[in-house]
């Protein structure tokens, strides 16, 4: 009886410790999961908002610019300054006439650079100089006779080039540098060929050969060129300049560069083949961005043509720039999902524009901090835009606060809350 006792006293004793220690096992589970730090949510951008996913750029369409080329009858070509896009409505070659010259002083100044402002070195006019400068006027070209012997600098040669379109200084550029026609001839199809002109076609260095031929778009490049030239570009731009020797004032051909604000060159052009050639270039002011349209139009009928095809390539290219919403307010460009799955939307506080020419692409990405994270209402980060224009970032909140799981959560989700 005793011993029968003394087995159930120690059976209840082995039965309360061990409900002892299982309830100390579940107070300490339950206080080590109501204790437990919890995971950082993770967040999940949308791919709109993700770097290197096509759906997160913006793209201005190129249509309208050519629709403004193929609206033209005559060959035509558009463009920037900064950036590759051509759009023409002819790619095949016409003859160039003085627009030859940009292709002369791009080669000449490649062996021999001159520093924007430089007079240069100085050549003296020989009787071979002579004997051409007869040639031409007898041709009815542009000539500005001085005597042999006269020592005359780079700069004012090159006045004489850009300004009246003078044909005895571009050939005798041409020679000085190069010795003689072949050796020149070698070194513009080198100078072809490293630019990819592909419909350029050179005999000589003035244009006065109507085999001297180039497509629309090749001339628009051959300006981009002339213009990216700080020295070539200074003499494009001038208006006027007096010179020696009894010549007096001489003025530029272009006739939009005294008529219009933001004329910037380029050169123009005219034969009994060619007609009347115009490569024109103005500086714009694209909210708040400066950039450079170019125009290119061959084969018009008249001077007067010849400037108004200029301003009416301008103004169809004032009509290109595109304003394009990049953000906008209210956009969810993400979620942030807590560690019991609870998904917080994350959206934009404010939206953005991004102006665009015909080509140009912007990007748009988005940058959370977890750390952030709490009430609603709350900036956890940025959009930012890259692209040819500044854009400010715009703020993305959290559109909900970061709530605590229940306490039941915690117990029955181990492995979520310690990795179990």
């Amino acid at each position: 009886m005793n011993r029968s006792r003394t087995g159930a006293r120690r059976a209840l004793i082995v039965a309360l410790s061990t409900i002892t220690v299982a309830a100390l096992a579940v107070g300490g589970y339950t206080a080590a999961c109501a204790l437990a730090p919890l995971p950082a949510p993770t967040i999940e951008l949308s791919p709109a908002f993700t770097p290197g996913d096509d759906s997160a750029a913006v793209s201005a369409d190129p249509a309208a610019a050519q629709a403004a080329v193929d609206a033209q009858s005559l060959p035509t070509a558009i463009g920037y300054l900064h950036g590759d896009e051509v759009w023409a409505n002819d790619p095949t070659a016409h003859p160039l006439a003085s627009i030859s010259k940009l292709i002369t002083v791009l080669v000449c100044m490649e062996a021999q650079p001159l520093e924007p402002g430089s007079d240069g070195p100085v050549y003296t006019w020989t009787e071979a100089d002579r004997e051409r400068q007869d040639a031409y006027l007898a041709l009815d070209g542009v000539a500005y006779p001085i005597p042999v012997g006269t020592e005359i600098t780079l700069r004012q040669m090159l006045h004489f080039i850009f300004l009246p379109s003078a044909n005895d200084y571009a050939a005798a550029y041409a020679y000085w540098t190069f010795g003689d026609d072949d050796a020149f001839l070698a070194a513009v199809a080198d100078w072809k060929q490293r630019h990819g002109l592909e419909s350029l076609q050179f005999v000589e260095p003035t244009g006065m050969d109507e085999a001297n031929m180039a497509s629309a778009p090749d001339v628009l490049r051959i300006a981009r060129l002339a213009l990216q030239n700080p020295a070539v570009a200074e003499f494009t731009r001038t208006a006027a300049v007096e010179m020696p020797w009894g010549v007096g004032v001489i003025e530029n051909t272009n006739p939009l560069l005294t008529e219009m604000p933001g004329i910037v060159g380029v050169k123009t052009g005219r034969s009994g083949a060619a007609g009347f050639n115009f490569a024109v270039a103005r500086q714009v002011d694209v909210d708040g961005r400066e950039i450079v349209q170019l125009s290119v139009t061959l084969g018009r009928e008249s001077k007067e043509a010849r400037a108004q095809s200029g301003r009416d390539m301008l103004a169809a290219h004032d009509t290109l720039p595109q304003s394009t919403a990049i953000v906008e307010a209210g956009t969810m460009v993400g979620e942030a999902v807590t560690v019991d799955g609870t998904r917080i939307p994350l959206v934009t506080a404010g939206g953005a524009a991004v102006t665009l020419l015909p080509g140009e692409r912007a990007t748009r990405a988005a940058a959370v901090d977890v750390a952030a994270l709490g009430e609603a209402g709350a900036r956890v980060g940025a959009v930012t835009v890259e692209g040819p224009a500044p854009v400010e970032d715009v703020a993305v909140v959290a559109s909900a606060a970061v709530a605590e799981p229940e306490l039941w959560w915690r117990l029955t989700h181990p492995v979520e809350l310690f990795g179990w």
